[in-house]
């Protein structure tokens, strides 16, 4: 026999320094500030593409006006035989942006589906991305890597950090 073996019956039934004692209430919720950070990273994502699409639909000029942003709008790296001209991918990162910030929004409420539509976005961007950089290496292009490795980075970044279990935790 244990020396100490009977000794929480004799206690009343509590360990001190294990667990909430009797009639202390329900532990602690989760903390909702990581929901709150991962909508603040989506809502950058949003700015980012507002800003990028905004560059290059003003005065008309269209992509020929800011080529160092260009490049990062979402679906130019495929070429004049997919886009004809870039007022596609203009509109399509004015429409990954809206889309983001609404569901930001919604992550910010603390809805759980919201950030899993956001990584599955973001991580299907990030590959669009990462396919972008690659073909401005290979056409010749690299001194205008850098836009596109910056929304990269902050695409992957704002995905990764949705994924993460206390992301799911403050959700609750």
């Amino acid at each position: 026999m244990h020396p100490n073996q009977g000794w929480q019956a004799r206690q009343g039934g509590h360990v001190p320094g294990y667990g909430p004692a009797p009639g202390w209430g329900q532990p602690l919720r989760p903390s909702t500030a990581p929901a709150f950070l991962t909508g603040g990273l989506w809502f950058l994502v949003a700015v980012l593409c507002f800003v990028l699409a905004g560059l290059n639909s003003a005065d008309g000029k269209g992509i020929r006006q800011t080529p160092e942003a260009a490049v990062a709008l979402l679906g130019l790296a495929f070429g004049r035989g997919f886009i004809a001209n870039g007022d596609p991918a203009i509109v399509a990162t004015y429409v990954a942006g809206g889309v983001v910030l609404l569901l930001a929004a919604l992550v910010v409420a603390r809805l759980g589906f919201a950030r899993w539509v956001l990584a599955g976005l973001g991580f299907l961007v990030c590959a669009y991305y990462v396919f972008a950089i690659v073909r401005l290496t290979i056409n010749h292009a690299g001194t205008l890597i850098i836009v596109p490795g910056i929304a990269l980075l902050l695409w992957l970044a704002a995905s990764m950090v949705s994924v993460l279990p206390p992301v799911g935790r403050a959700m609750r």
